[in-house]
């Protein structure tokens, strides 16, 4: 792309077409391996994402899906949640943290959220009830929190803990890496994470032998190793064709990173002056930016204004769970202040590692002419 196009075209929020110019040579000697092997599911390219992924996030045990949004309800089952059990989650995340329960035919209880987007543990005590049965945390837009508390948490109240980790695949916090807390943890494929699928994918991790050999019930029609249909499954299987692409994709993780934690070293210096309440800037893995989120008053006139000056913009997210319409039509507790207000100031800045210098330095300059400054 030439200088001239890169001034006048918009700065886009992904470049997915950018990341295959880049890589492209590998995926489609994945692809065409898998091709010429006719085994397009199962087979070694399942075993060795899975085998990579319990690696990365020291787990025992890993199984690949079809979705994280799967994976998440595969926990919940696997993990013996039963209809009208309550599970504490998160007010200020994606819906599937909430579907996943309702899925599951259980109770969301919905739990406010600190300015780090963690749960606050004392509003989720007042939620308790002789119901809640598990607690879900989520590693939400690439930062992992410290594990201890909800672990600490779990351990009190004797409930179950489960990790929604689909947007921190690579975050380590005191050498615990993402995808290692509670008894389950969940990735995310999603085209858009830090490692993408050509489509969708997920993963279910765990030390668990049992909970990961029902997981691999669940996701293939319920056949047990013996090959008998011993419970109600689903068709959530990780193709092959998904798992070698994912798997070439692995090996470019950590530069990736470092692209994206240096434009959001960018960012944040520019905006110090600026009336915004910025991400943290933990050192080294603590934030993987899957996502860079500012939280500004006026959001919407704000995202209009870097509109106009050529930054394409998104929200995550524009509502609280608790006031999604298919969680509100349901049985629900809780809800949060702060997750409200988020909900209404949070705006998402392009971070995506093929970003060009130039495109970096016009993001900031629409920033910094949009924004006021600090009083």
């Amino acid at each position: 792309m030439s200088a001239a196009s890169t001034a006048t075209s918009a700065v886009p929020y992904f470049a997915l077409d950018r990341e295959f110019d880049a890589i492209g040579g590998s995926v489609l000697e994945a692809v065409e391996a898998v091709l010429r092997s006719g085994r397009v599911l199962g087979g070694p390219w399942i075993d060795e994402l899975e085998a990579e992924l319990a690696r990365l996030a020291s787990r025992r045990h890993s199984v690949a899906v079809s979705s994280c949004t799967d994976a998440l309800y595969f926990a919940l089952v696997a993990l013996g949640i039963q209809p009208q059990d309550e599970v504490l989650i998160p007010d200020f995340s994606f819906a599937a943290t909430a579907s996943s329960v309702l899925r599951a035919r259980a109770v969301p209880v919905h739990v406010d959220v600190d300015n780090g987007y963690e749960l606050d543990l004392d509003h989720a005590t007042s939620l308790l009830s002789s119901r809640t049965r598990a607690l879900v945390v989520v590693d939400l837009y690439g930062r992992i929190g410290d594990p201890t508390e909800p672990e600490r948490f779990a351990a009190e109240h004797g409930l179950l803990l489960v990790e929604d980790a689909a947007q921190a695949l690579g975050a380590v916090r005191d050498g615990r890496p993402a995808g290692s807390i509670g008894q389950v943890s969940c990735l995310s494929f999603d085209p858009t994470k830090v490692v993408g699928a050509p489509g969708s994918g997920g993963a279910l991790l765990t030390d668990d032998e049992e909970v990961a050999s029902t997981a691999r019930q669940l996701r293939l029609h319920g056949k047990s190793r013996r090959g008998q249909l011993d419970r109600l499954g689903y068709n959530a299987q990780m193709s092959s064709l998904v798992a070698a692409v994912l798997s070439v994709k692995l090996r470019h993780e950590e530069a990736w990173l470092r692209l994206r934690q240096a434009t959001a070293a960018t960012y944040t210096e520019a905006l110090l002056e600026f009336d915004a309440v910025v991400p943290e800037q933990p050192l080294d893995r603590e934030h993987v930016f899957h996502k860079y989120v500012v939280r500004v008053a006026g959001r919407d006139r704000v995202r209009d204004a870097l509109e106009a000056r050529g930054v394409t913009t998104m929200v995550h997210y524009p509502t609280p769970l608790s006031a999604v319409p298919f969680v509100a039509g349901a049985p629900h507790r809780g809800g949060g202040n702060r997750a409200a207000r988020f909900a209404r100031e949070v705006v998402s800045i392009p971070i995506h590692p093929h970003l060009y210098a130039s495109e970096v330095e016009r993001v900031v300059d629409a920033l910094t002419r949009t924004l006021p400054r600090r009083t």
